[in-house]
This record gives C-alpha cells, structure tokens and sequence, in this order.
C-alpha cells in the first residue's frame, strides 16, 4: 500500500467535486454536513456526516455539499490488489468509530509524514469497515407500512412526542402500531423510539456543536436533563463524555 495524499476541508455548491476519474483508491469521509456523490454508471449516494465512501481507481465520479458547505476529508492511495470500479459504504454501525479513526489519521499525517508504516496500519484498521452493500430481503406490506413511520419519526424527532404521534404517521392507533412493531421485529416499539432518539444524539454529539439543549430539541427529549438520564442509561457514559470520546481532536 502507498499514501498519497490526506487531507481535511470543506465544499459547497459553487466549488464541486469532479466530475473526475481517479487512477487510485479515493476514501472521502464527510465530518458534518451532506454531501451528494454522483457515480456515471450506479447513479448517486447521500451521505449524512458522519459518514463516507472508499471509491476504486478508474471509477468515473462527481459531487457537491447538499446545503450551505460540507466538511470533508479525503485519503488517496494505492494497493498491489487490483480492484474492478465501483465504491464501497462505511458500515452503518462503524460509522461513528471510523470517524474516529479518520480523524486520528489526519492527525497523524499532519504531526508525522514520515510515520507511513504506522500510517498504514491505522488506514488498513479503517478499511476493515467498509463493506459491499447488499439488498434487503424484500418487505410484506406491514413492514414496508412499519418502516415508512419510522424514517419520517426519524425525519421528525424533535415533534414526536411519543408513540402516539408516531402511529398518526399512518393513520394507526398507538395499540396497532405496538402491535404491529411487535409483530414484524418481535421487540417493543418504545425501545426503538428511544434507540432512534439515541442514535440522531450521537451523530450530532460526534459531528456538530450544537449544545446539549439542542440537542435535547432536536431528537425530541426537550429538556438537556431528560437527554442526560437517558444517554446514561443507555451508553453508561453522558453526552459530553460521550462527545469527547467521539471528536478527539476537535
């Protein structure tokens, strides 16, 4: 494997990416923000910091921030394993850790050039959490119905006020959509609420600067000490722990 380049900034709409066709490994990871990446023969990917994708050598591709600006990173190199076009996403649940380990290695690259076998090894860490993605079994019409009230919860957090509001997503009683989660994940559907209310905290912990209190707003706990409770008993650790934890160098 041979470095090339790393390194860390931001983009809008007036300063896009390509189109452009790279004869190495391209691994952007975007640190807030969203981006958009257009690929010329599989169509396009959003990606929601934290989050990113490992592009193969000679594959044709363009981008732009989605909104104001984007902040972004990006590390080219090379390998003696040929590779056919096409790109690679960061596993869901690494994301935060890779973003991590992302930042470690900009660090690293900016306070020791010359450390290329350490270099190495941390980048061969990140690559391990990349994966092919692979299609869904496919959904009955109660899951496709379930999953629909989920993505526009998550879409809405800071008005969900509970399960209740939920339900109305699809026109269901809060008795029928506990059933209904139950049924098709065989789990309560308070726990996922709450997983998801947990889970947007993380991402804007790791890659905003919002404060607690919005934070709170956003994912729909209200108030910072209710926020507080629940990130403890869920993570063993609070928010600001948890944040520190999640953006090492920032």
């Amino acid at each position: 494997m041979k470095l090339l380049r790393h390194a860390y900034g931001r983009f809008d709409r007036r300063l896009p990416i390509g189109p452009v066709t790279w004869p190495f490994y391209d691994l952007l990871w975007i640190h807030q923000g969203q981006a958009q990446i257009v690929f010329a023969d599989t169509g396009h990917i959003t990606l929601t910091a934290p989050d990113g994708v490992l592009i193969h050598p000679d594959t044709p591709f363009s981008g732009q921030a989605i909104g104001a600006a984007a902040t972004a990173s990006v590390c080219h190199f090379r390998t003696e394993e040929p590779a056919p076009p096409g790109y690679l996403r960061a596993a869901p649940g690494d994301r935060l850790d890779l973003s991590a380990l992302i930042r470690m290695a900009l660090r690293l690259a900016a306070d020791q050039p010359a450390a290329t076998d350490r270099r190495i090894r941390l980048l061969q860490a990140i690559l391990d959490g990349f994966a092919p993605e692979h299609a869904p079994p496919p959904m009955d019409r109660d899951a496709i119905r379930l999953a629909r009230a989920w993505e526009l919860a998550a879409q809405n957090l800071g008005t969900i006020r509970g399960l209740v509001d939920v339900a109305a997503l699809i026109d269901l009683r809060e008795s029928a959509l506990r059933t209904l989660h139950r049924n098709v994940h065989g789990a309560p559907a308070g726990a996922h609420l709450r997983a998801l209310r947990l889970a947007q905290a993380d991402t804007l912990l790791a890659t905003t600067g919002l404060t607690l209190t919005e934070i709170a707003q956003q994912v729909g706990y209200g108030h910072p000490e209710t926020l507080n409770a629940a990130f403890r008993a869920s993570r063993g650790m609070t928010p600001g722990a948890f944040r520190r934890h999640a953006q090492p160098f920032a």
